[in-house]
């Protein structure tokens, strides 16, 4: 029997039902013995940290007992970050993306191919690594491998799934082969999944964990999106473009094709397109991120197991706590005012000013509204200045003590509940923030010590607390000195500190990173979705190039609304004498119309929630999908109007 032969009878034995019936149960009983096996064997490990640790210290020989809560909460804190060692959800979790991979790949036929691939890859990969040839190279050959066929394979079950009778699924099918052979979208197809398997191996082992899982976060879940979002506006500008200009689209509209299942088609082809990418890169990008987490941190033996021997590093602590975690955050609560003593006093200030600048007409109606206008002017101004101020904390007080100043967080009753510690962060400006400066500044919390920081100026720091410091109504209360004890009193920094509006909060662990990453994934492919609409739309009645140009100008207004929004409030639109000038006025009104249209999209910010550990509520995850849904749906209507308009296939008559 030849070669050939083989591999047809081969190729006819994993198309039989009797094969993919008895190769299914073989994968699924394979992970359902690994998961087994892997909580088994961690169950029957010794503890990560020993059961004393929980128990309160005795007395001191004073008898003292003031310090036995702290070190209880303490213990707890510790113990549930070293917890995390013995969670078998991300093994699960790999496991399970595995069998269902292959389960897929069983019921397309394609099983015999996959193996005989995989031990192709493996010879491979044990050449390289038993002569050490080029071992760097391994890691990258298993993910090259492992994406590619999960992407062939999920591309294979899209298709199945788009397999339904009428126009659309046909036309969307007809999309998704366009995107493997067309060379704009097959490149962006080989960047996507070449950085990917390249992208471990750039990180540097020299940096603390924490950098390292931040920056693979950053640049695996941010960087993929922005890959497949701009393969998104380029592929769906092209497919309904390009077949407008090569007349492909005689052959279809000629049939019975509506040109709402046209665009219908179009875009459920791309969003499938999207779907798959995202799935492969999120996936891979998952469990690399669970295998980072097994790695050992900055003053770690090996994971989880300080080097001294006790408690945790500071590296896994931050790790646990402020990155791979689903953080909520409490801002300080702004300055408190009597309201009608203020309004008063507004009062009493618009009375000296109209005072001052006399009366300019008799209208009754005039004065009223120029008395108005002047009292908001003057209650914003007042406003503003008042939170500066509150911002702010003197170098020296007029007592020649350095200068203090109380803030306060709320809200705080489910945090006082949690073993995970809450987390401070703050940002300090002094004079021009030289970068060789370090103030020191004075923390001191309710039961809690003081603590004294060398704050770096001009960048984000961050205090880890116990809950301890929680009161029963879930407020933390905090004095900042702008100083430090030394015996005998205070020395202050020789200028005012200040925080900036965001510069100071307090956030504590809501969830875990694993919900947090899916719902990231989530508002990601809605945001790819509205994309390849945006693309479809402007194809529709636009040249490549040009719908190209206002897809893309569309797009970047709406990722940078909200940096444009902060940017309008330091755009002056008036002159040093306080007279507008016109073009500013315009441009700020165009820009500022420009970030609230985009405001939401721009909002929601996924990659950078995920990468600061901060927590996409499913309220934000909700109004965001509707917006987009809402504009997307605007869109779908504009392309099928243009479309129904155009002439898309006349016959000449000859």
């Amino acid at each position: 029997m030849t070669l050939s032969e083989r591999l047809v009878r081969l190729n006819r034995i994993q198309q039989g039902r009797l094969f993919k019936i008895i190769a299914s149960c073989v994968v699924i009983a394979l992970g359902i013995a690994a998961i087994v096996s892997y909580v088994v064997a961690v169950e029957a490990a010794p503890p990560a940290f020993p059961e004393a640790a929980l128990t309160t210290p005795p007395p001191t020989e004073s008898g003292e007992q003031a310090a036995a809560p702290i070190d209880e909460a303490t213990s707890r804190v510790i113990n549930s970050i070293l917890a995390a060692k013995q969670d078998p959800t991300s093994f699960a979790v790999g496991v399970a993306a595995a069998v269902g991979l292959a389960l897929a790949v069983i019921w397309l036929g394609l099983g015999l191919t996959y193996l005989g691939l995989g031990v192709a890859a493996a010879a491979v990969v044990f050449v390289v690594a038993f002569f050490q040839l080029g071992r760097d190279t391994a890691p990258l050959i298993i993910g090259l491998v492992a994406l590619t066929a999960a992407f062939t394979a999920l591309m294979r079950l899209l298709a199945l799934l788009l397999s339904g009778p009428g126009p659309v699924f046909a036309i969307a099918r007809n999309v998704l082969a366009e995107a493997v052979r067309m060379k704009i979208s097959l490149v962006f197809i080989v960047m996507l999944i070449f950085g990917l398997a390249a992208l471990p191996g750039l990180l540097s082992v020299d940096q603390p964990l924490r950098y390292r899982v931040q920056s693979f976060l950053q640049y695996g879940t941010g960087g993929a999106y922005w890959l497949i979002a701009v393969l998104t506006l380029v592929f769906s500008a092209s497919t309904v473009a390009f077949e407008q200009r090569d007349k492909v689209i005689w052959q279809t509209m000629t049939k019975p094709v509506g040109a709402w299942q046209y665009i219908l088609g179009k875009w459920l082809g791309v969003v499938g397109l999207c779907a798959v990418l995202l799935t492969v890169s999120g996936t891979g990008v998952f469990l690399f991120t669970e295998h980072l987490r097994t790695q050992p941190a900055l003053d770690e033996r090996n994971a989880y197991e300080n080097i001294s021997g006790q408690g945790i590093s500071e590296d896994r602590l931050i790790l646990e706590t402020q990155v791979l975690t689903a953080r909520v955050a409490r801002p300080a609560q702004p300055l408190q005012v009597d309201p009608q003593q203020f309004e008063k006093n507004i009062q009493q200030v618009v009375e000296n000013e109209l005072a001052s600048l006399g009366e300019l007409s008799d209208d009754p109606e005039v004065q009223r509204q120029r008395r108005e206008g002047l009292a908001n002017k003057i209650r914003g101004d007042i406003q503003k200045n008042l939170q500066i101020a509150y911002r702010s904390i003197a170098g020296q007080s007029e007592g020649g003590m350095a200068g203090f100043q109380n803030y306060k967080f709320t809200g705080l009753q489910a945090a006082s509940k949690s073993n995970r510690p809450i987390i401070l962060r703050y940002k300090i400006n002094a004079g021009s923030n030289q970068p060789d400066q370090l103030y020191k500044v004075t923390f001191a919390f309710q039961n809690s010590m003081p603590e004294v920081e060398e704050v770096a100026l001009g960048h984000f720091q961050t205090i880890p607390l116990l809950p301890t410091v929680i009161d029963k109504n879930g407020m933390v209360e905090v004095q900042i000195i702008n100083g430090y004890p030394v015996e005998g009193g205070v020395i202050p920094n020789p200028e005012t500190i200040s925080f900036p509006p965001d510069g100071l909060e307090v956030s504590y662990s809501s969830g875990g990173y694993r919900a947090n990453f899916a719902r990231v994934l989530g508002v990601l492919w809605v945001k790819l979705a509205f994309l390849a609409m945006l693309g479809i739309c402007a194809a529709t009645f636009l040249s490549f190039p040009v719908a190209c140009l206002v897809a893309f100008t569309v797009f970047l207004s709406a990722e940078g609304a909200t940096f444009l929004l902060a940017s309008l409030e330091n755009y002056s639109t008036e002159d040093t004498q306080g007279n507008s000038i016109f073009y500013k006025v315009v441009i700020n009104y165009m820009a500022m119309g420009i970030g609230n249209i985009f405001k939401i999209y721009s909002d929601l910010r996924p990659t950078g929630r995920l990468v600061d550990g901060v927590r996409l509520s499913w309220v934000s995850v909700a109004v965001g999908t509707v917006v987009l849904a809402i504009w997307t749906a605007i869109l779908y209507v504009v392309a099928v109007i243009i479309f129904r308009m155009r002439e898309l296939a006349t016959y000449s008559g000859q």
